[in-house]
């Protein structure tokens, strides 16, 4: 079902770019909420510990945009640096090992395709995004996790104010990404955990930038 999302979205957001009469450059802070469900299937035993990490984290970006005569507008949004989703420290989660298990995880290399079409007095965004979501780990079992990209959509509303050649933009978004699967590294006996992971995050985004 995602994938069909996101084939509908960029069906709709290339013709956006074709003609194009203004260009914009600009500058984002998010207020962003993270919440980020995981499941860990241990080895052999097959054992599942889930657990469920929220975290709030300013998310800066840099875009640009063209906006065609009709009022539409196509953009790309890079966010540089990372935004941690989680981390935590834990006793012993099996009886196949002994000891604390530390991990931790963030997204990297955030970026997004939108498009911005006017609706009432302000706009719907609809986009796709691409991210990797990389891991660290110390844990008992001696597992190893590696890092994953990620693929999703973004949907928002917001406002826009224009003058003298500059804009300020108020919106909130609500972005889904793709289920992921960490394949832990294998051990003596052949077996590896696994976990499964599901992502998504609400923003509250502030943007300022310059007309062209």
């Amino acid at each position: 079902m995602k994938k069909l999302i996101l084939t509908t979205l960029s069906i709709i957001l290339l013709p956006i770019a074709a003609y194009s009469a203004e260009t914009r450059i600009g500058f984002t802070a998010a207020l962003s909420f993270f919440t980020s469900d995981g499941t860990e299937t241990t080895k052999s035993s097959g054992e599942k510990n889930s657990t469920e990490i929220e975290e709030d984290v300013i998310v800066p970006g840099i875009f640009i945009e063209k906006e065609n005569d009709n009022g539409f507008t196509f953009g790309f949004e890079y966010n540089p640096g990372e935004a941690e989703l989680g981390s935590g420290t834990g006793d012993n989660d099996d009886d196949e090992t002994s000891g604390a298990n530390k991990a931790s995880a963030e997204v990297s290399g955030h970026m997004s395709f939108y498009g911005l079409i006017p609706t009432g007095p302000g706009f719907v965004r609809l986009g796709i995004v691409r991210a990797s979501v990389d891991t660290t780990e110390t844990l008992a079992t001696g597992t190893k996790y590696g890092d994953e990209d990620v693929n999703g959509f973004v949907i928002g509303y917001g406002v826009q104010r224009s003058g003298d050649g500059n804009f300020v933009r108020l919106e909130g978004t609500y972005t889904m990404y793709d289920d992921l699967t960490f394949n832990g590294s294998l051990d003596g006996d052949s077996v590896r955990n696994k976990v499964d992971a599901e992502i998504d995050a609400l923003a509250i985004k502030l943007s300022v930038g310059k007309n062209f």
